[in-house]
């Protein structure tokens, strides 16, 4: 996991790129997949679809992919455009206790950092240790060792 300090200040400063960026370049984007991205980094199969999306310069679709990546218990809450400006916000799943408090808003004038600056704020959140979450870490195993105790022919054998 990262060192908590430095990366709540890391995503500061990347969150202030996005609001100063009039656009997406390679230097911002890189920023962002190796600041914000930890699930992406450590994890060899999305590779190659992050590199098509790049690739084909599909900038909304990649930040969208990234928060289902990264944050596979948030979710798009809302995506619209007020005058000149996109507003993007994304909230956790299912939880229903204080709505306000769970969603992630940023606003732009270009959408893809728009999209790109919700993700990365929401990042700071759960660095930050506000935002809630859905996901409960080593449920899986549990329920593996679980299954794996049930139907063991030898229990005395290990």
């Amino acid at each position: 996991m990262w060192p908590k300090r430095n990366s709540e200040r890391h995503l500061g400063c990347l969150l202030a790129r996005i609001e100063t960026a009039h656009r997406i370049d390679a230097d911002l984007l890189s920023a962002v997949l190796r600041g914000a991205c930890p699930r992406l980094g450590t994890s060899l199969a999305p590779k190659a679809e992050v590199e098509r999306l790049i690739q084909a310069e599909a900038w909304v679709e990649l930040g969208l992919w990234l928060i289902a990546w990264e944050l596979p218990d948030w979710s798009i809450h809302r995506l619209t455009r007020d005058d000149a400006r996109w507003s993007c916000s994304i909230g956790v799943g299912g939880l229903a206790m204080n709505w306000v408090e769970d969603i992630v808003e940023f606003q732009h004038d270009c959408l893809p950092l728009a999209v790109l600056g919700a993700f990365v704020q929401a990042q700071l959140q759960k660095a930050n240790g506000v935002a809630p979450s859905n996901v409960t870490p080593f449920r899986r195993m549990e329920l593996i060792r679980s299954i794996a105790k049930a139907t063991d022919p030898h229990p005395t054998c290990r």
